[in-house]
């Protein structure tokens, strides 16, 4: 999906808003916004909103060394979404639809997404699972998912931001149980982008115990396949039957890819609200052969 307009404002933005946090000499502060003004200025139009933004955060490690700006707030949300934990398998232990469930307690997750929300609080966090438990699914997208993984030996899951990936980690049990047969990857950033999950998140929140963990080798908060490392490329290509991709990232990344791809997110961005017509927060369940390409 190209970058519109729209995304170059809520880059620049964001990198404001890290500025302020980041840097406290007001020239040195001009002085960095001044570069990614010129660096977003010189990125082709066909690139990508998560790989603009990715050269606006190489530009801001590079001037104050720190590696991962969300460190704290990481930590934080995966130890409580995972105090969470328990409350949401006994949920869907009381669920008379308990897989088609996880599928809309994976979507709410997506709601921990600094990159594209100023303010996350637990409090929001609760509100969205109720709403989004409460959302309808597209029956035809379903089934189609139901039906793919049905016929999938190996499947790759693109995980996003860290404490989602708790929720990620119960769909993936769910998935286990519906279809004990099936091998899951999944896929972390390389290195930390915003708060997306890195390998050692998927490991403390406990992914491993269903799923191999792998990381796409990238910076980039999407699946940039033309930045992502051989070794993701091998999984990605050639043995992963279909694909579960979580968040609005991986979405902007490989949306119109034409791959095996079903997309879960929330939908947090204004301009994609505005031309599929639906409210903010709203939870997404898409299927790439499905998207209707002139609306990207």
């Amino acid at each position: 999906m190209y970058s519109h307009v729209d995304c170059i404002a809520c880059i620049i933005n964001k990198a404001n808003q890290l500025a302020d946090k980041y840097i406290e000499d007001k020239k040195e502060k001009y002085k960095f916004m001044n570069k990614v003004l010129l660096e977003v200025a010189d990125t082709e139009y066909e690139k990508t909103a998560p790989y603009i933004s990715t050269k606006v955060m190489r530009i801001l490690h590079n001037l104050t060394g720190v590696d991962d700006f969300y460190k704290e707030e990481k930590k934080l949300f995966n130890e409580k979404l995972l105090a969470m934990e328990d409350n949401i398998k006994a949920m869907l232990d009381d669920s008379d639809h308990r897989f088609l469930d996880a599928i809309r307690i994976a979507m709410a997750g997506n709601i921990v997404d600094f990159g594209a929300l100023d303010n996350i609080t637990m409090e929001l966090v609760e509100d969205i699972i109720k709403r989004t438990m409460d959302s309808k699914i597209d029956k035809e997208v379903y089934d189609k998912f139901y039906k793919e993984l049905s016929n999938a030996k190996e499947i790759l899951y693109l995980g996003d931001n860290t404490g989602e990936i708790v929720f990620d980690k119960i769909l993936m049990e769910e998935l286990k149980k519906e279809f004990p047969d099936i091998t899951i990857y999944f896929a972390t950033r390389g290195k930390p982008a915003l708060n997306d999950a890195i390998e050692e998140d998927a490991y403390f929140v406990g992914i491993d115990k269903h799923a191999k963990i792998i990381n796409n080798g990238t910076d980039i908060p999407g699946t940039d396949l033309d930045e992502v490392s051989d070794d993701f490329k091998e999984v990605f290509y050639n043995k992963a039957d279909m694909i579960i991709s979580k968040g609005q990232g991986n979405f902007e990344t490989l949306s119109g890819s034409g791959h095996n791809i079903f997309y879960l997110f929330l939908c947090k961005c204004d301009m994609i609200t505005k031309r599929l017509n639906i409210d903010k927060l709203s939870a997404m369940f898409l299927y790439e052969k499905d998207i209707d390409k002139t609306l990207f």
